[in-house]
């Protein structure tokens, strides 16, 4: 746990930079640009892309927001200027998923756009983006997982999240304050493997010709979400949340279905492009 990682003073001002914020700046920034050029090297109008992948992004951070206050409510209600505050807190990573798709979707139209190789494109930069959030969340010491005895379990320091949620749950009872935290799962570090395995496979259907444009990216967009309803049950629920426990399995059931309905789709005859199915048929 790093939260802090440079402080010093710019003339009379002194400057601090947190982890949490700049990770997720740098991971939003990485982001756009990976992407962009991405989709240019496949032979996509960069400027296009740049603007289709820019207002994605934008409202993916929004959809971030809205998800969280869908689920932790009572947080927002007690201090309703959190809705449109730009602090670095209340995000919700699918939140910023499906808006994201969404907005990618109409701008790619908007814009004349290949859709499905535009988000065949985006991969990268999807996956360069968790990761570098996840690392800010690591050093933060949020998104901790739930207890373990596992030899890589990670034993966050007094006062981290961790060492709150297992006071305020009772899981070290009064012995909490003498310091003692339980070791948890780095569930920041679980997500960082899915999303660079489940972006290595997609990498290695777009090399191959024979794959619909689309399946790629749905391939990493299903792998990655299996990951994460077997993450639910890693992460110990917020204190602060304010969602039934069923909201999150059912949200995922539904994105899985459909992610897996589309991905079927594209791999049969229907969603193969024409110029891939020629190249299949030997014409």
């Amino acid at each position: 746990m790093h939260p802090v990682l440079l402080n010093f003073r710019l003339g009379g001002t002194e400057v601090v930079l947190a982890a949490y914020s700049t990770l997720y700046v740098l991971a939003w920034v990485v982001a756009l640009a990976l992407g962009t050029v991405v989709a240019w090297r496949r032979g996509l109008s960069w400027r296009r892309a740049l603007l289709s992948y820019g207002g994605a992004l934008v409202v993916g951070i929004a959809g971030a927001r809205l998800l969280d206050l869908a689920t932790n409510w009572g947080v927002y209600a007690d201090d309703s200027a959190r809705i449109f505050s730009l602090q670095f807190r209340g995000f919700s990573l699918y939140g910023a998923f499906i808006l994201a798709l969404a907005a990618g979707a109409v701008l790619s139209w908007a814009l004349r756009l290949p859709s499905w190789r535009l988000a065949d494109s985006a991969v990268p930069a999807i996956v360069a983006g968790v990761v570098l959030m996840r690392i800010g969340c690591f050093l933060e010491g949020c998104c901790f997982g739930t207890v373990t005895s596992l030899p890589w379990g990670v034993t966050f320091p007094t006062g981290s999240p961790a060492w709150s949620w297992q006071l305020v749950s009772g899981q070290r009872g009064l012995l909490g304050f003498t310091g003692l935290v339980h070791p948890v799962h780095p569930t920041q570090i679980y997500e960082m493997i899915a999303a660079l395995v489940f972006g290595g496979l997609a990498a290695w259907l777009m090399l191959r010709r024979r794959v619909a444009a689309g399946v790629p990216f749905l391939v990493f967009a299903l792998g990655f979400t299996l990951f994460r309803v077997a993450e639910l049950y890693l992460r110990p629920r917020s204190l602060t949340a304010t969602q039934p426990g069923w909201f999150y399995p059912v949200l995922y059931a539904a994105i899985i279905a459909g992610i897996a309905a589309l991905l079927i789709w594209r791999t049969m005859g229907s969603g193969v492009d024409p110029a891939t199915r020629r190249r299949v048929s030997g014409r």
